[in-house]
């Protein structure tokens, strides 16, 4: 029985995607076979970050759309030119400039034929990009959404009609409780030990006044969440997670850890944090203090473990604030 569970728990893992890298563009599909791919810095200018995002749905009818944020406040008459040549214009009266539909596939096809991208807008560069890496982002598109070969593929074309295209699979549902009622209060000696349990109190070993506070939230059923403080760092902050129930602490169950875990041991979260309003506890860890690269995951509480319901990851340092989406489920409350 032990490991009919086991294989069962496994099967309904989730099973977060890869974050690939093709020359200056970041790419991932997730679970729900959306695609997202991010422009990278072509070199080391801090000073001039595209942060152009293409993004398209799965399924034979996948929307394609093609964000693209100035690196200054701006409004007014903008217009794309690729290798120099105008490929469209407009009025910008957003922070951003979003194109759909026929613009977007207009722009997409300029793009894969070029070598850079420049928005202009007021006499002076808006925002740039290289297009090495493009194509081969753009073909991962069509291989993850199954769309190879057929009418609707951005690069890989060929004749199959639409209908040929994967369907767009159903989101994974996730059964959350709401958190009710109001943190338990614990002794110094269940303190003392969740933080030798987890080892997280030898990191404050010889250090100058109290150990840092312990973060508790309500999870409603009579359990709540600890968060033992485990080291920090200039941008991040790392925590270990507890839940305790009528006087006791168990080390909180994940049904997927976050990606600084070390193999067996308790779940690590980096910079976390609970959000009751929308029963969502949150690990954000960056790569580096500019916030560009690195991991995040949100999680619900189903009454026995946190549940993953998504998940985000850029692995390149190369000026994206944009981190691609790698699995998606669907949070729905308990009744």
């Amino acid at each position: 029985m032990l490991i009919l569970a086991l294989l069962a728990a496994a099967q309904t893992a989730p099973a977060p995607s890869e974050v690939k890298s093709f020359g200056d563009w970041a790419v991932a599909c997730d679970n729900l076979r959306f695609c997202e791919a991010a422009s990278l810095m072509a070199d080391e200018n801090l000073d001039n970050v595209p942060q152009i995002a293409i993004t398209r749905e799965g399924g034979p009818a996948g929307a394609l759309a093609i964000e693209i944020s100035p690196d200054a406040e701006y409004r007014g008459s903008w217009r794309i030119e690729v290798d120099g040549k105008t490929v469209l214009t407009g009025n910008l009266t957003a922070a951003s400039l979003v194109l759909t539909g026929a613009q977007a596939a207009q722009l997409a096809d300029a793009m894969l034929k070029g070598q850079a991208m420049v928005l202009r807008g007021g006499g002076k560069v808006l925002s740039q990009a290289s297009l090495k890496g493009l194509s081969a982002t753009l073909r991962y598109f069509d291989a993850g959404q199954g769309r190879a070969g057929t009418t609707t593929a951005l690069v890989a074309k060929g004749p199959k009609p639409a209908s040929a295209v994967s369907p767009v699979p159903p989101a994974p549902r996730v059964t959350f409780v709401r958190p009710t009622g109001k943190p338990a209060a614990f002794s110094s000696a269940l303190r003392s030990a969740m933080g030798k349990q987890s080892d997280c109190d030898s990191v404050y070993e010889g250090g100058e006044g109290e150990k840092p506070k312990v973060e508790t939230w309500a999870l409603g059923g009579g359990k709540t969440l600890a968060l033992i403080p485990c080291g920090s760092g200039a941008y991040n902050f790392s925590s270990l997670p507890f839940v305790i129930e009528k006087g006791k602490a168990v080390v909180a169950r994940f049904d997927q850890v976050p990606g600084w875990t070390e193999a067996e041991g308790i779940a690590t979260l980096v910079n976390a944090d609970f959000d009751p309003a929308k029963a969502e506890l949150g690990s954000y860890t960056k790569g580096r203090g500019i916030g560009d690269c690195g991991a995040s995951e949100t999680y619900v509480w189903d009454g026995a473990m946190f549940r993953l319901v998504e998940a985000r990851a850029m692995g390149e340092c190369r000026g994206s604030m944009n981190w691609l989406r790698t699995w998606k489920a669907e949070a729905v409350p308990a009744r």
